[in-house]
């Protein structure tokens, strides 16, 4: 509808301090046309829509224009509300809750009853960001990044290898169910992700660091560059694995072949964790591509032959 079209332009530019008509139109959907029509019907209801002509130009609102509280509607409202109460049940954290009550009091009564039955249609349970016994890290790690002071830490890999470190701290990741802090490693004089369930003997240092350019996301876009260049592994699972093979490999190429069997191609960078999770499926995967897995593989295969024939039961 044109209606919530034109409402949803109006916030889009509310957010940006400057958007172009093309912008407008691949986001929406619509013609440069048609996005220009409804600037026109923006401008006429009252809405201070600027508009800036020439090279590098576009349109904007006026600073300091805000909604009705009105407009934000029972459905935005539970969302807001459920996202909020997740974060504030696993974080503890007093600033989050302090919005989310802040959040509730645009609770009209009206809106409450509607509230209560979207939770009814939709649960998310964000439980897997419950910080545990890395809770007193987490706060730790949140101080030294608001005051800008390096960690020194120990840390071990996933090949269980144990360093010192010092780290700038830049921020706090929560992703693939796991707790991580991303930052500028001296000693690897680069950027990192460390899991926070690896940390030991952290010290907070007492001199201030200047915050480095690159953000998190910008460190995930190169991170996916890199690996497009990396071989894929190519996987043969029994057919008894399909479901599982589904629901782990979400997004990869899969093929039945002749017998039944599930391959699967897809690229992984190579570590102690592709060995671990390979492994995991023991007789019911065989590597094919690339030869020299399948030889880490087997190497690995037959040490733990070699355990268990030194200690029978």
């Amino acid at each position: 509808m044109k209606i919530d079209r034109l409402l949803a332009m109006t916030v889009y530019m509310i957010n940006r301090e400057k958007v172009t008509a093309p912008e407008l139109a691949e986001h929406f959907e619509v013609s440069v046309r048609t996005i220009q029509r409804d600037i026109e019907t923006l401008s006429a209801a009252g809405i201070p829509v600027m508009s800036m002509p020439g090279y590098g130009g576009g349109y904007g609102i006026m600073k300091h224009y805000k909604f009705d509280r009105q407009l934000v509607d029972s459905n935005d409202l539970f969302f807001i509300l459920t996202s909020l109460e997740n974060i504030a049940g696993a974080l503890k954290n007093k600033n989050v809750e302090s919005t989310l009550e802040k959040i509730r009091s645009l609770v009209q009564s009206t809106q409450a009853k509607e509230i209560d039955i979207r939770r009814e249609a939709l649960h998310i349970d964000f439980s897997a960001m419950k910080l545990g016994r890395v809770s007193d890290l987490y706060y730790s790690l949140e101080e030294a990044i608001q005051r800008h002071a390096p960690i020194q830490f120990q840390y071990t890999d996933g090949s269980t290898k144990r360093t010192q470190r010092v780290v700038e701290p830049m921020t706090l990741v929560f992703q693939w169910t796991a707790w991580y802090l991303y930052g500028w490693c001296r000693l690897r004089e680069d950027y990192r992700l460390f899991r926070l369930s690896r940390f030991e003997e952290i010290k907070i240092l007492d001199e201030r660091f200047e915050r480095r350019e690159q953000s998190f996301e910008q460190s995930v876009a190169v991170e996916r560059l890199t690996q497009s260049d990396i071989p894929p592994v190519l996987m043969r699972f029994h057919p008894s694995m399909g479901v599982h093979v589904k629901d782990q490999f979400f997004g990869a190429e899969i093929k039945v072949d002749d017998e039944g069997y599930l391959l699967v191609k897809l690229a992984f960078p190579e570590s102690g964790w592709l060995y671990g999770m390979l492994l995991s499926y023991g007789e019911y995967v065989e590597v094919l591509e690339p030869v020299h897995l399948r030889e880490i593989l087997k190497s690995s295969a037959s040490r733990i032959v070699d355990i268990y024939s030194k200690h029978p039961t």
